[in-house]
């Protein structure tokens, strides 16, 4: 009797159904990828279709399910990158990351080589930046994020330029419009559906962005498309800022500008102007001096972002938002040394300015202002700086923000300042994005990390310390349950403006928002307003200080 009952145990034990690993061969039913288990405890499968090549008919159509295809295909190199606006665009030049081309509606997938299909991970989605007019975070690997984080990360393309966001009545009637936010839209459902193949949750997807990535993910938040998808639970946003939101009106105007550069006038041999640009090789399209973003239309896009925030009509998810403390230093140009050249600058950036408000800038940024002055600089570089870090960043920050605390809303402040010998004395400092290479790691993202970031080095614990915050809040949607041993507690903003300053060692540690800064951001607000939409016609952006810094604005 006894080694009947053994003899059953071990016939019970033998029939218990074991759980395996991902199998690199992954089934989607349009088509079939084979990736690559790495050796590192990743698996990753690169340059797969989540929608049909954009080209032809479909070049300035909405982004359409990816056609089947027969056979195991390839998923160990990336795919193409979208092509920028620019023909001078860096991400045109020879590289070895990347290869640019229109066919380019890609991404890529990093699990834990011991994920289980059905294993419901909690899934990051990343949204490269590049202005809208470049994908310019393209092909980083995402294993480390993966492996430490136990989580699987996507990556995306998604067009940009006027092969994204080109607006226009013609368009309307004949293509869509703003396809660059509806190709993130398209993957993102693409993620809704697969995603379990890969082992990741897609009722758990956090969106992270950085630039035009943390840019779009504010559009993806205030989208009426977005309301009811659940098509993600949380956001970060690294350095959002404000897009120029143009009128079909102000967006004709661009496409007529790219019909004069291409010779593509109502009167070619085509059966309309669309027809026209659709028959151009590619490349032509590429302009330098005509001007696509993400624009307003019915559905995706029907009002700003700012306007949409002031009403509540935004997703209530948990976020963290944060920026960098020099994030304009590469923005502004190095050769600003006069009040005049300062002037050109801020104009070039708003051309709405008032006289009045161009003095307003001068009080808050240069008069009585001294800066650290650098080689081959000029004396008013960092002054400019400071003050489109404000505009672009810091203070639209603290718009979004400052509302979703205002409404109860769980979002978390930072500023990154971890300071690199080497990019203090070039005077670049903690530039815009810079925090990627925390996030990512100094190895897997451009191939030009800070050299005090590499291993060994003075600012090697910033990366375990960063991503431990990220995928804390991947997971957990709080950025502090699975926080670094011996890291401070990251408090939520909450109405007194409470953030963590990250420096990196000892220097991290939360911080209020200090009146100054808030000032600064309440006389800015009409700029801001003007950079998103612009001012109605006649109008110009005025700023007004009055007694102590206090301000009175009007647009």
């Amino acid at each position: 009797m006894k080694s009947d009952v053994l003899l059953r145990a071990a016939i019970t034990i033998t029939l218990t159904p074991l759980s395996f690993a991902l199998d690199p061969i992954v089934d989607l039913g349009y088509s079939t990828y084979r990736g690559l288990d790495v050796g590192d405890g990743t698996t990753q499968w690169l340059g797969m279709r989540y929608a049909a090549p954009p080209l032809g008919e479909l070049r300035f159509a909405a982004p359409q399910d990816p056609l089947p295809t027969e056979g195991v295909l390839d998923a160990t190199k990336f795919g193409n990158i979208c092509l920028a606006k620019n023909p001078e665009d860096w991400s045109m030049k020879p590289n070895p990351r990347f290869t640019p081309g229109e066919d380019c509606l890609f991404l890529n997938v990093f699990a834990p080589s011991g994920a289980q299909e059905g294993g419901k991970l909690p899934v990051m989605f990343f949204i490269q930046g590049g202005g809208f007019g470049s994908n310019s975070n393209a092909n980083y690997n995402a294993s480390d994020l993966a492996r430490e984080g136990n989580m699987v990360v996507v990556s995306i393309n998604y067009r940009v330029g006027p092969y994204g966001f080109l607006q226009a009545k013609e368009v309307m009637e004949e293509g869509s419009l703003n396809n660059g936010i509806q190709d993130q839209i398209k993957a993102l459902e693409w993620v809704r559906d697969y995603i379990e193949k890969f082992g990741g949750d897609p009722d758990h997807v956090v969106l992270d962005g950085d630039s035009a990535g943390a840019t779009s993910i504010v559009l993806l938040l205030t989208s009426p498309k977005m309301k009811g998808a659940g098509l993600f639970v949380g956001a970060i946003a690294e350095s959002a800022s404000e897009p120029t939101l143009r009128t079909l009106s102000e967006g004709q105007e661009q496409y007529n500008c790219l019909l004069n550069a291409t010779g593509c006038s109502p009167t070619s041999n085509h059966t309309s102007s669309l027809a026209c640009l659709r028959s151009l090789n590619a490349t032509k399209l590429q302009t330098t001096s005509c001007w696509f973003n993400p624009h307003l239309d019915d559905d995706l896009i029907p009002q700003t972002t700012m306007e949409a925030f002031e009403k509540g009509d935004y997703l209530k998810v948990p976020t963290i938002f944060g920026s960098t403390v020099d994030e304009g230093t590469k923005n502004a140009p190095q050769t600003v040394a006069t009040l005049g050249d300062y002037h050109a600058f801020l104009l070039n950036q708003c051309s709405s300015l008032s006289n009045q408000s161009l003095q307003v800038l001068d009080q808050m940024y240069v008069l009585n202002q001294s800066g650290p002055e650098f080689p081959n600089s000029g004396k008013l570089w960092r002054q400019a700086s400071n003050a489109i870090g404000d505009f672009r960043a810091h203070c639209v920050d603290n718009f979004y923000q400052s509302l979703i605390a205002k409404d109860g809303g769980r979002t978390w402040t930072y500023r990154y300042g971890v300071k690199d010998p080497g990019l203090e004395a070039q005077g670049f400092g903690a530039y815009h994005t810079i925090e990627l290479y925390a996030v990512w790691g100094p190895n897997n993202t451009d191939g030009n990390p800070p050299k005090s970031y590499l291993p060994g080095k003075t600012n090697e614990g910033i990366v375990s310390l960063v991503r431990a915050y990220w995928a804390s809040f991947v997971r957990h949607l709080d950025p502090n349950v699975g926080r670094a041993e011996g890291a401070p507690r990251w408090e939520d903003r909450g109405l007194e403006g409470e953030r963590m300053f990250i420096g990196g060692g000892n220097a991290t540690r939360m911080e209020r928002i200090d009146s100054g800064e808030e000032g600064r951001c309440g006389v800015l607000e009409p700029m801001l307003r003007g950079l998103e939409r612009g001012c109605p016609a006649g109008v110009e952006v005025e700023m007004e200080f009055h007694v102590r810094g206090s301000a009175r604005a009007r647009c």
